[in-house]
């Protein structure tokens, strides 16, 4: 429990005399700062190598501080208000070097100083209330400079057991987690390798960085034996070869080299591994000396760079990257402050940008425990405004409000178009009922999230009837429509005339559209012609072999009867015979370029029979 209030106080303390300090930044923004360790190593520092776990099971985030005495759990969930929720100390409490990892609930430490020194495990299930030490020995190895895990294998670098015999690099199944076996040392199949200052194990693929004999592409293979599938040994900038990231894609690799300071980073084709390719060498001053890249997608690359604190790099064109942003977190010296004095290994060792969160923690070993966010790193935020009513057929535009988001995917259920890679799509939908709109946002830190919603499509429906004029000169038609669907009550616009009723009367022959709409302003429309009765005296037979199209029609029409020989006959809506010809065998297409608009009667005459239709012309 005193622990507890020393922390709190400690948090307290860092809080308020970080506000005494500026932090130069460019798109990034200090969330807080907490300093909990009060133990120095003989450089002054106070922390070193630092990792991050995400506790799925009560979806929280911890930042994993590595320090001179020990190691530091500090709940970030929350990132405005960092907790401290464990310590655990180390063999000395004056260490230069710690490293830390994660895999499962363990957390794997382990330190390269002299001294005292072991592998330390701790079990995490616990956190927030505590972690559990379940091993804490020299009897793997007493001494290593960097670790990574790839699947459930651990490789360790420049490994110094107990008898103080070394190995340049090994790997350990974590197929129990809490109990590593060794599986193989690099040295038992590959022995002109001197030293493995650090490794990327990608699959079983091993981009290892060798120091002053530069970098190696190694496999370990299924046989439980590694193999040498490529190097690059002389490159322009080239040093001690220290640190290295990979793209997701596995084609581009960024790395560092230490020694001497200044050294700029590389960025390198390794599609091939037998032929890798430095596309770019690049720093953002000619003193930075960058430490350790840490990648989250194929066109983003943490750096963090000692005096000049973190830099994000976009690589997404590899022969020409671009740093976009960076927060540098030691404000005592370096390029930003332009005070290059002191020591040039001082600043920022580590970050962890793996957060669900896209929150970033940053360690600098001078002044602590850092939680940054950037605007060009965080996780895509899709929002859209649109109608919760629309009527069918109307176009909808989507009014998209998304944040940190580049690419989006659009589902309309029912819609027309169906999708849409637009930022800002217009849709129409034919048919009435609940619609769903679907947004995936995506950036490039390769998140994707969806956003939903329902529109509520409504429609109306409109069906004619009518009532003949008694003749072609008279004015006693009738007309009426039914609505259905939408909202009532409805309103009627009878065109040309007719009034704004459901019923329009006193009309004559001819052809009138009503339009309704309901409530909510949907509409719709119909056509319907008003007829008469010829005064042709003659038996009418209805057989429906009698056909006429298209019907309306507009340049032609096509009379077909049956196979037999017919004569045609035409009257406009007056009655009056407009056209007439005989003996047609089988059909007749007649040209329509003299007739106006309207209503019109087919009939034909076989023989003493006569069958009538009506033909509309639009």
């Amino acid at each position: 429990m005193k622990f507890k209030h020393i922390c709190i106080l400690a948090f307290i303390v860092a809080t308020f005399g970080s506000k005494a300090q500026t932090y130069a930044a460019s798109n990034f923004t200090m969330i807080s700062l907490i300093s909990p360790e009060t133990y120095t190593n003989s450089y002054g520092d106070k922390y070193s190598g630092c990792w991050g776990w995400y506790q799925a099971s009560l979806n929280k985030e911890y930042a994993i501080a590595g320090s001179a005495a020990g190691t530091y759990w500090v709940d970030v969930t929350n990132p405005s208000t960092p907790t401290v929720c464990a310590f655990r100390a180390g063999k000395k409490t004056n260490t230069i070097w710690r490293e830390i990892k994660t895999y499962q609930n363990y957390c794997y430490v382990i330190t390269d100083d002299s001294g005292p020194a072991s592998f330390q495990i701790f079990d995490m299930q616990y956190l927030p209330d505590s972690v559990h030490k379940v091993h804490d020995s020299q009897v793997l190895f007493k001494k290593g400079h960097t670790l990574y895990i790839d699947g459930n294998k651990l490789y360790v670098a420049s490994v110094t057991y107990s008898n103080n015999t070394t190995s340049t690099m090994n790997v350990y199944s974590l197929a129990t987690p809490s109990v590593p076996v060794l599986l193989r040392e690099l040295k038992q199949d590959i022995t002109f390798i001197s030293t493995v200052h650090d490794m990327m194990p990608v699959n079983d693929t091993i981009y290892a960085s060798c120091g002053n004999q530069g970098m190696y592409v190694l496999k370990y293979n299924s046989n439980n034996t590694f193999t040498q599938l490529g190097s690059l040994t002389t490159y322009s900038g080239s040093g001690y070869n220290h640190s290295s990231a990979l793209t997701p894609n596995h084609q581009t690799l960024v790395f560092t080299d230490e020694v001497p300071t200044g050294k700029p980073i590389k960025v390198a084709n390794v599609s091939n591994p037998a032929n890798i390719q430095v596309l770019a060498i690049t720093n953002q001053f000619t003193q930075t000396t960058p430490h350790n890249p840490f990648m989250v997608s194929n066109s983003l690359c943490f750096m963090s760079s000692y005096q000049d604190g973190l830099q994000l790099y976009n690589i997404s064109s590899p022969s020409t990257p671009t740093l976009v942003g960076y927060f540098d977190t030691y404000y005592q010296g370096g390029g930003n402050n332009n005070n290059w004095t002191g020591d040039d290994y001082d600043g920022q060792w580590g970050s962890y940008p793996y957060f669900p969160s896209k929150n970033i923690f940053a360690l600098d070993q001078r002044n602590g425990i850092f939680m940054l966010k950037s605007n060009l790193y965080q996780n895509p935020a899709p929002s859209f405004n649109t109608p919760t009513t629309t009527c069918k057929g109307v176009n909808v535009s989507m009014v998209n409000t998304s944040t940190s988001s580049i690419t989006y995917t659009w589902t309309f259920s029912g819609g027309t178009p169906p999708t849409s890679n637009a930022a800002n799509p217009s849709v129409s939908f034919n048919a009435p009922g609940i619609h769903t709109i679907t947004l995936v946002a995506a950036n490039n830190t390769s998140t994707t999230v969806m956003s939903t919603k329902t529109i509520n499509v409504t429609g109306v429906t409109a069906v004619a009837s009518l009532t003949n004029a008694s003749c072609g000169a008279c004015v006693d038609g009738i007309a009426s429509v039914n609505a259905s669907g939408g909202f009532a009550p409805y309103t009627y616009t009878w065109s040309p005339t007719g009034g704004n009723a459901a019923t329009a009367s006193n009309l004559a022959v001819g052809c009138y559209t009503v339009t309704v709409k309901d409530a909510n302003g949907c509409s719709t429309f119909t056509n319907t012609c008003v007829g008469f009765a010829t005064g042709i005296q003659a038996t009418v037979v209805t057989n429906e072999t009698l056909l006429i199209y298209p019907n309306p029609a507009k340049n032609n029409v096509t009379i077909e009867y049956n196979g037999t020989v017919f004569n045609y006959f035409i009257y406009d809506n007056l009655g009056r015979l407009v056209t007439n010809n005989k003996n047609n065998h089988d059909k007749a297409k007649i040209n329509l370029a003299e007739f106006t608009r309207g209503l019109y009667i087919v009939e034909i005459e076989i023989g003493k029979e006569k069958l009538r239709k009506k033909l509309i012309i639009d």
